[in-house]
């Protein structure tokens, strides 16, 4: 009896796991398979990663991670740029992100280029994606959220003049809830969750109120499909992704030319910059010669727009517009009296740095103008030259009382004294060529000569001239006489000649050598 009674709880057995495998294979599964185990019954192989959000790669795989923690600068976005534009289609960029947000050109254009990767692209936000880092995040195709992990809260603000922030104009907050929104949908989100996180008076039923600014946190971001994963360190992270660990991961840095830009860039040293840039140019068409203010203004002003234009703000427009200015500048300070290219030459100089301050490919005047950035580049530009004017005025008066100054500027140039001669308008420039004078001060081209007991304003044609020296009027040139030294003559700058203080052209030998009674 109890032979046959186990021999049918046997075959009982046998017949339930029969139907088992057999309903198994009705719903398409596949009988688990066999795998070597230790003893103890832990398997000796690694399980596979499960699915993940990404589809199978394309290829030979190639992972880059690049962390960004900190505000959201100007000097991030051509690095990232970089970086997406070398992906290749079957590669595969982590943005590991924590920051409190930084400038809305800066997301933006980390935006369009995430937008325009070729790779697969996560945003793991560990543990915040705030204000622009949440335009940033929702760019990505697959967003994974670290445990305590927030997003949201972009609405844009303003610094004010007290330093504290304060709300922008309805403007500029439309415009950014619909480039959230346009982000959001462009990869499969939800567009009026990521409108909420911008406008306050957005609702989203179940989810938050009017008149609350959205923020999620991980939980949230994961139920509303905001985020497809949640990892707390990397190794978990590509779990998630349904990848293995890969054996390489590349992490590039900025390089030394955006690190400079980073610097370059920031406004309290663009500024400066500005100011010292156009206060050397200024000193150099004042008094031309030595080339040392030249080549300082021409350095500060290259550092500037090089640091605006590797964050893309200056572009080879702003730089042509800048030069074309300061040439314009040039004309009137060496033709004077015309008054239009200085004007215009002033303009032209103003407007290049106006625009090499604010990215209006991007954000449109208006907005610019609302979010204070517009403002505030005028503001700059406009202390920028108030400045200059000051310390140029500053430089002509104190520059000839230094040691320095005395050796690069003239003294008499800067401070134009008339001295000696009798009363009465000078003579027009063009009366006055073939007149033979005296050098009163260096000449070095530019400076003062002694002409018919008067002291005017001459230029060298053959550069330095000391000052004593005898010369000829050879032409007037744009207001301004010309003179030759004559070969072997010298004479007292304080007065040449008797009642003129100049010997007339009979007075002069034929081989050009001054006549004795000529001199002092």
């Amino acid at each position: 009896m109890l032979g046959r009674s186990a021999a049918g709880r046997a075959i009982a057995l046998l017949a339930l796991a029969a139907a088992m495998i057999a309903g198994s294979f009705a719903r398409g599964e596949a009988p688990p398979a066999a795998s070597a185990a230790e003893p103890g019954g832990r398997s000796t192989v690694d399980a596979p990663a499960p699915p993940g959000p990404l589809p199978p790669s394309l290829g030979a795989e190639r992972v880059t991670v690049v962390a960004i923690a900190g505000a959201i600068d100007l000097g991030l976005s051509p690095f990232l740029e970089r970086v997406v534009a070398a992906q290749g289609a079957s590669d595969l960029l982590v943005l590991d992100i924590n920051t409190l947000g930084g400038r809305i050109d800066a997301a933006l254009a980390i935006r369009d280029a995430l937008l325009r990767a070729r790779g697969r692209t996560v945003c793991w936000v560990n543990p915040r994606a705030i204000s622009a880092g949440a335009l940033i995040a929702l760019a990505c195709d697959v967003i994974a959220v670290a445990p305590g992990a927030t997003i949201g809260a972009a609405t844009p603000v303003q610094i004010g003049e007290d330093g504290g922030m304060k709300p922008v104009a309805e403007k500029v907050v439309s415009y950014m809830r619909k480039e959230m929104r346009a982000t959001a949908e462009a990869k499969g989100r939800r567009g009026d969750v990521a409108e909420a996180m911008v406008d306050a008076d957005v609702e989203v039923s179940g989810l938050d109120e009017k008149g609350k600014l959205l923020t999620l946190d991980g939980a949230q971001a994961l139920a509303w499909g905001f985020a497809e994963v949640e990892a707390g360190d990397e190794a978990a992270l590509f779990r998630a992704l349904g990848r293995a660990l890969p054996g390489e991961i590349a992490r590039p840095r900025l390089s030394f030319a955006e690190e400079l830009a980073r610097v370059l860039s920031d406004p309290a040293l663009a500024g400066i910059l500005m100011t010292l840039g156009m206060l050397g140019v200024l000193l150099e068409l004042y008094s031309p010669g030595h080339g040392l203010s030249l080549a300082v203004g021409i350095i500060c002003l290259a550092l500037f727009f090089f640091g605006h234009h590797v964050v893309k703000l200056a572009g080879w427009e702003e730089i042509a517009l800048f030069v074309a200015g300061a040439v314009l500048i040039a004309v009137e300070l060496f033709a004077p009296g015309h008054v239009v290219p200085g004007v215009a030459g002033a303009l032209c100089v103003a407007g290049a740095l106006i625009l090499a301050l604010i990215d209006l490919e991007r954000v449109p005047v208006e907005v610019a103008w609302h979010a204070g950035w517009l403002p505030r580049a005028l503001a700059s530009v406009s202390v920028s030259l108030a400045a200059t004017a000051a310390l140029a005025v500053a430089a002509a008066r104190l520059a000839p009382r230094t040691w320095l100054g005395r050796r690069l500027v003239l003294d008499a140039a800067i401070r134009g004294v008339a001295t000696g001669g009798p009363s009465g308008g000078a003579a027009a420039p063009a009366s006055r060529v073939g007149q033979i004078g005296a050098a009163a001060t260096d000449l070095r081209p530019s400076g003062k000569v002694v002409l018919d007991g008067r002291r005017v304003e001459a230029l060298s044609e053959r550069g330095y001239v000391e000052a004593g020296t005898r010369v000829r009027v050879i032409r007037a040139d744009g207001g301004r006489i010309v003179v030759r030294p004559l070969a072997g003559g010298v004479g007292d700058a304080g007065g040449v000649g008797d009642a003129g203080g100049v010997a007339d052209a009979g007075g002069v030998g034929d081989a050009g050598g001054a006549a004795e009674e000529g001199r002092a």
